[in-house]
């Protein structure tokens, strides 16, 4: 009497890619990239206001010594810490908008 064996494997085969993935909706991932850059807006914010709060208190000297430490350049120190500009224009127009809402209620 025989009976019948069966082995299942999965063998990776070094230089060789993986199986391609089924493509998402591309709804999906328009919705996934929006989050993406939210999150990533959000982190380098709160990096600015870090970097702000060290150059405020003295801890360094300046965006220069932030960008040695870092080790990045001046200019990238520079474009995160602008973001500090562009989110209080940001927070005084959604304040002024709900000023000028609950001034008419």
């Amino acid at each position: 009497m025989s009976q019948e064996l069966r082995v299942e494997f999965k063998m990776v085969v070094a230089g060789r890619r993986p199986a391609p993935q089924p493509k998402a909706d591309p709804t999906t991932r328009t919705e996934r990239r929006r989050q993406d850059r939210a999150a990533r807006r959000a982190r380098n914010l709160a990096l600015a206001y870090y970097i702000d709060k060290l150059v405020r208190s003295g801890e360094v000297a300046d965006l220069a010594a932030v960008a040695r430490l870092c080790g990045v350049s001046r200019a990238r120190v520079s474009k995160i810490v602008s973001l500090l500009d562009a989110a209080g224009a940001e927070l005084d127009t959604a304040t002024k908008s709900h000023l000028k809402i609950s001034h008419l209620s």
